[in-house]
């Protein structure tokens, strides 16, 4: 295999300058939110692509001297020193007890077991540390320890072979008898070629397969650190001067003459984008970019970075390349500088490059005149002339040389060995769209030259544009323009479109253009290169990485092989024309940190923080109080292919349905949200428009002010329904007070009145009617005793005249406020009773076991006392009894008053029209007493029950 030419290679370097604590990188390893963790000899960094973070034993570290680094599933991070075994959770730094000695190699299996060498093999779950004898002998050295893709544990043990773990038990590897004869530093199981194992030794590179070790790349003679397989399946290797990369292609030697370094490389890592880092003693860490391109510059043997012009030099496989400090030629790993036969310095300030037909090259240069190179000669062809600064060359159809310099356009007269003046117009670019007719690019807009004659090219939106470059391709010119980017016109319909910055141009300053062979177009702009598409001439966007940030120089561009180089002023970058499409690598975000501040302070006074929640704290919902909801989120997107290409998306489900616009501000303040539930998720995004393979979110709860919360809401509402039943009640209370008020006072008008009237109608009526009956009984002692008629009538007054004055006595009795209580009214229908029974045949008893002094209504009493006066009277003269009894008891809040006589009884139905059992059914349904009359041959009951509750109205 042929060695790789000596260009320089895409690696950027990371020392202290850059933040790493100590320049001496033993590992490398990577976490779940793809940090890359660095192991130095003065301490542990962590890198997000941005800036390093520093852990030394002040942090809680047990040594500063690391020396191996792995992750396991769980995210833990192990860390190997000289001091042995130690472990960081994320939160805080852990230390093993055994071993106290150095831990040079680290690795974890599928089981949660992690396995490390120190003076042997040894394993720990995390609680329990053990140490492992594979070979029974107790003084096994073990060089090596590896995991391979299948996840099964590799070691190399000295004087012994090559052992593996597979379900928990070891296996010997069937090799060659000679492994036991090497000293293995590293090992690799291949994982492109069965059965291929790849291991490093302290004399260079040996491969086993099929049973045999054989050595390989007899080139790599140094010892050889470590081994790792990159995306395509190619080999990588660390060795105590340089790297080197085996492909099937190539090999390649990376050290200081092509970019890298000769310093011995520790580690190497392919982290999750397949970026290659390499950790190196003394020159820190490098990041190997394979973005499509090498670059040649004065570190490859050119004397100037400004590589103004390109061609194909005279011999096969030569690119001779022009620069301000002389003309140099680039073949087979060599970059030679070539003599120009001239003692002018501006001679050697190359500004153009130009093959024609003939394979002669044309040299233009910056007052230092205009050159041929034809059979191995130089020869200048303007002597004769002013000296002349040329800008650009062109060939046309009729096998003219056209030159284009500070003193306007010529064309080369041979015959005459002289030039001849087109116009005085000076041209930065020449193109021939058509027999006899030229476009020359000015300042001032294209101008149009047919048959030696100029004229403007008569395309309004180039006018006055500063035409630095042109192409034609198929029907379409290109002009490349400064300012205003890149101008498609279509020559067969006049149209014209425009391709800026806004489409995706690097710059919009085009100083070359060339379509290739395999039909893309190539943009050399003043901030890097673009490829467009040829058929739709839309901008192809670089999926691989960073975009090289370069000035391309005008009109230096060529096509050489299967590579497009561009002369730029940091030296000559060469592209692949068809590079190998990459799956394009996402970045990953993660969550920093919340800072919750309250929007409780004074006004005037700052916000002050007062809870950060950490990464490991957001797995759960937070809760916040409504007065903590001024939010400030930081996030973090990785993306270690290019740091600066990340801006983030992001969006609050609760206050926003749509992602915002992308930002490189890696932070969002939330002010004064509303109660809620709320959820915040961020992407990070490239400016590529390649989308993050995670979204990073967490969720949180602002609760409501205790007047905003459902309890609250129904407490007032209960409190206002509460509020309005008590002034209802207060109003109505106030309204029976009035009532009762007004009634008392009108009770009290009518105690005073009724008493006023009782004692007026008994002075006033009853003296009358005492008078009458003197009166009587002294006509009646007058009278003779033949005069019995006479006598009778008196006797007649008499007693119309008494039944008057018992008629009287329950008026008065109703009329005396004194007899309006239940007692009273009880008493007085008992003294009826005896009174209407007195001087007769039946017997008539009483038994009232009531002893309350209720008040009762005028009404009330007076009804009550008439249903039983016409009862009694009734029995008296109607039932023929010889006992008659009244009977008062009160039961569950209910007057029940009844009379019964043993008398001969009468048919209800029928009295039920009468006069006198109507009466009694008006005056009960009157108070809203219930009446029951039951009668049959043993005797009659007639019972009022009256509730307590109307006996108070």
């Amino acid at each position: 295999m042929g060695k790789g030419f000596g260009q320089r290679y895409n690696f950027q370097q990371f020392d202290i300058e850059d933040g790493l604590p100590q320049s001496q990188v033993t590992a490398i390893t990577q976490d779940q939110q793809r940090r890359l963790w660095v192991a130095t000899l003065g301490g542990l960094s962590c890198f997000n692509g941005y800036q390093f973070s520093n852990y030394s034993k002040t942090n809680g570290l047990k040594s500063n001297f690391i020396l191996s680094l792995v992750t396991n599933e769980n995210n833990e991070l192990f860390i190997g020193s000289d001091k042995g075994l130690g472990k960081y959770s994320g939160k805080k730094f852990y230390s093993y007890k055994e071993p106290k000695n150095w831990v040079s190699k680290l690795t974890t299996d599928d089981h949660g077991h992690t396995y490390w060498i120190s003076k042997g093999l040894f394993r720990t779950d995390g609680k329990k540390t053990t140490q492992l004898n594979i070979t029974k002998n107790p003084n096994e050295i073990v060089t090596a320890l590896k995991r391979d893709a299948l996840g099964r544990i590799w070691v190399a043990i000295y004087d012994q072979g090559l052992y593996y773990l597979d379900n928990d038990q070891w296996h010997k590897a069937l090799l060659d008898i000679k492994i036991k004869d090497l000293i293995v530093t590293d090992l690799l199981i291949d994982n492109t070629s069965s059965g291929k194992i790849w291991l490093l030794t302290t004399t260079g590179v040996f491969i086993a397969q099929n049973g045999k070790v054989s050595k390989a790349y007899p080139e790599v003679k140094n010892r050889c650190n470590t081994i790792i397989q990159d995306e395509k399946g190619y080999i990588w290797l660390g060795t105590n001067k340089g790297a080197w990369y085996i492909s099937p292609h190539q090999t390649i030697h990376f050290n200081a003459k092509n970019g890298f370094t000769d310093n011995e490389v520790r580690d190497i890592f392919k982290d999750a984008e397949n970026n290659i880092w390499l950790g190196t003693e003394g020159a820190g860490l490098y990041k190997f970019s394979n973005n499509g391109y090498v670059t040649f510059d004065e570190s490859q043997g050119l004397k100037n970075n400004m590589v103004m012009s390109m061609a194909m030099g005279p011999k096969p496989g030569e690119i001779w390349l022009g620069t301000y400090d002389g003309l140099f030629v680039h073949q087979k790993n060599t970059i030679t500088k070539v003599t120009i036969p001239s003692a002018d310095e501006d001679a050697k300030k190359v500004n153009f490059l130009f093959n024609d037909s003939k394979k002669r090259v044309w040299m233009g240069t910056v007052g230092g005149g205009i050159w041929m190179y034809q059979n191995a000669q130089f020869k200048r062809i303007d002597k004769n002339e002013h000296p002349l600064a040329c800008n650009t060359m062109l060939e046309d159809s009729q096998k003219r040389i056209w030159l284009s310099t500070n003193y306007g356009c010529y064309t080369l007269n041979f015959a005459q060995k002289k030039l001849d003046l087109v116009t005085e117009t000076p041209a930065i670019s020449l193109l021939e769209i058509g027999r006899d007719s030229i476009i020359a690019g000015t300042q001032n807009g294209p101008v149009l030259i047919q048959n030696r004659k100029t004229s403007p090219l008569k395309i309004k939106a180039l006018t006055g544009l500063s035409v630095l470059s042109m192409r034609k391709i198929r029907n379409f010119i290109f002009f490349g323009t400064a300012d205003n980017g890149l101008m498609i016109w279509n020559m067969s319909n006049g149209d014209l479109r425009q391709v800026t910055t806004k489409d995706g141009l690097a710059s919009d300053h085009i100083y070359s253009i060339m379509l290739d062979k395999k039909g893309v177009i190539w943009i050399g702009t003043g901030r890097g290169v673009n490829r467009l598409s040829a058929k739709y001439f839309n901008v192809i966007k670089n999926t691989n990485g960073s975009t090289l940030l370069v000035e391309c120089n005008q009109n230096a561009i060529l096509e050489s092989d299967d590579n497009v180089w561009f002369g730029t002023t940091k030296g000559a970058i060469v592209f692949y024309s068809n590079p190998a499409l990459a799956v394009p690598r996402k970045p990953y975000v993660y969550l920093n940190a919340v800072s919750v501040m309250s929007q409780t302070r004074q006004k005037g006074d700052q916000h002050e923080v007062q809870t950060i929640y950490k990464e490991q704290q957001m797995n759960q919902t937070i809760t916040l109080p409504f007065s903590y909801n001024h939010l400030n989120i930081s996030f973090t997107g990785i993306y270690l292919t290019n740091p600066e290409a990340v801006r983030y998306q992001y969006r609050l489900i609760g206050l926003d349905s749509k992602f915002s616009q992308p930002t490189a501000i890696a932070s969002v303040n939330y002010n004064s949200l509303p109660a809620g539930k709320y959820t915040f998720e961020v992407q990070a995004i490239t400016t590529v428009g390649i989308t993050s393979a995670n979204t990073a979110a967490f969720e949180f709860e602002i609760y409501p002010p205790y007047y905003q919360t459902a309890i609250f809401r129904i407490f007032i509402v209960c409190l206002i329904l509460i509020l309005i039943a008590i002034t209802i009640y207060t109003i109505l209370y106030l309204n029976e007070r009035q009532r009762k008020l007004r009634l008392k006072i009108k009770l009290e008008e009518q105690f005073k009145i009724r008493k006023q009237t009782a004692e007026d109608f008994h002075d006033d009526l009853g003296n009358k009617l005492t008078r009458i009956s003197v009166l009587s009984e002294v006509l009646s002692s007058m009278l003779g005793q033949n005069e019995t008629e006479k006598k009778g009538i008196i006797q007649k007054i008499k007693t119309n005249v008494n039944e008057l004055y018992l008629g009287t006595k329950d008026i008065l009795w109703s009329l005396d406020p004194k007899n309006d209580t239940l007692n009273e009214l009880l008493n007085h229908i008992q003294e009826f009773g005896h009174e209407m029974f007195n001087d007769t045949d039946v017997h008539f008893s009483a038994g009232i076991a009531v002893d309350r002094e209720d008040l009762l209504p005028l009404e009330l009493g007076r009804n009550i006392l008439m249903v039983f006066k016409e009862a009694i009277h009734n029995a008296l003269k109607y039932a023929r009894a010889t006992e008659v009894s009244f009977t008062a008891t009160v039961n569950h809040e209910i007057l029940e008053l009844k009379l019964k006589d043993n008398g001969n009884g009468f048919d209800v139905d029928a009295a039920k029209h009468g006069h006198g059992m109507n009466n009694m059914t008006v005056r009960a349904e009157r108070i809203k007493a219930r009446l029951e009359v039951i009668s049959d041959q043993t005797g009659t009951t007639i019972a009022l029950y009256v509730k307590f509750s109307t006996l108070n109205f």
